[in-house]
């Protein structure tokens, strides 16, 4: 007779929540930060740690507490699949869909804050749309980026085993749990 209980995986609708909980906490916040960088001190450095607590976020969090902000207030926690905390290593697997994106626009976004010609943009809102039609690269980035994120959805949708794992819970070999209270 097995007494041990069965995990309960993480539903769809809870994970949205905690992606977009995540999103008003710490995207918002970091979206102001880059909004005010780029109209008053334009400093590239200033983007670079903003774009590296934005990317340690989730791996620190998930390796430190099991989950981020927002699944902590819906009741979710990741793990391995012996149901053990996951490491740095394995959560910023986790993470890559959302990491590499940001790591692939460096460059451009380098040649935005030290071109004179972007340098002079006062408005963030034209400097990204001056910057997609210098860079055409940048729309075609963002279209499979968005593709990549559109696929994790559909897999965690589709998931035959009723673990709601997604692309990247496959990668990592973890698990999202509710948490019993």
């Amino acid at each position: 007779m097995n007494l041990t209980p069965q995990p309960e995986f993480g539903k769809f609708w809870d994970r949205l929540g905690a992606y977009l909980l995540d999103a008003i906490i710490i995207g918002v916040p970091s979206f102001l930060l880059n909004y005010l960088n780029f109209v008053t001190i334009k400093s590239f450095i200033i983007y670079l740690i903003l774009l590296a607590l934005g990317i340690a976020y989730k791996p620190f969090m998930e390796s430190k507490y099991q989950a981020t902000l927002g699944k902590m207030v819906l009741n979710l926690k990741v793990t391995d699949y012996d149901l053990k905390p996951i490491s740095y290593e394995k959560s910023f697997l986790r993470s890559l869909i959302y990491i590499l994106p940001s790591l692939a626009v460096i460059p451009l976004q380098y040649i935005g804050f030290t071109d004179p010609e972007f340098k002079n943009i006062e408005s963030y809102f034209t400097f990204s749309q001056s910057l997609g039609t210098a860079f055409p690269i940048m729309m075609i980035l963002n279209f499979v980026f968005s593709l990549i994120i559109l696929i994790d959805v559909i897999v965690l949708l589709t998931d035959e085993a009723a673990q709601n794992r997604s692309l990247k819970d496959r990668m990592a070999k973890t698990f999202v749990l509710k948490v019993r209270k």
